[in-house]
């Protein structure tokens, strides 16, 4: 099993970070999320999958691999980056315009 996240639609709310730190962290400078494995192991697979599930804008996308190149995405992908865009955008309409990094909350005035 890989893992990847999509950089362009991650709302840097840290939801990945706070499930499993040692598989994800969030860069410095923006926030965004970052995978820290290349591979997960058998034992976290389905600590990935809840932290995937959690993410508030699916950025998150969970790649399962059999033997040699048969790649198949899981179950529940990620939906198209213009629908997470578009639910991005509605979440932070409902927050007042905050935008999240990590457990700060930056108000926009």
């Amino acid at each position: 099993m890989r893992v990847v996240v999509d950089e362009d639609l991650c709302g840097t709310t840290g939801q990945c970070v706070l499930t499993l730190p040692g598989t994800f962290r969030q860069r410095e400078p923006d926030g965004v999320a970052e995978v820290c494995v290349s591979t997960v192991p058998q034992a976290m697979h389905a600590a990935v999958r809840l932290a995937a599930s959690q993410c508030p804008v699916a950025a998150i996308r969970v790649i399962e691999s059999d033997a040699g190149d048969d790649e198949r995405a899981s179950d529940d992908p990620a939906p198209s980056p213009a629908e997470a865009k578009r639910h991005a955008a509605k979440d932070q309409s409902n927050t007042g315009g905050a935008r999240w990094d990590g457990l700060k909350v930056r108000w926009p005035w």
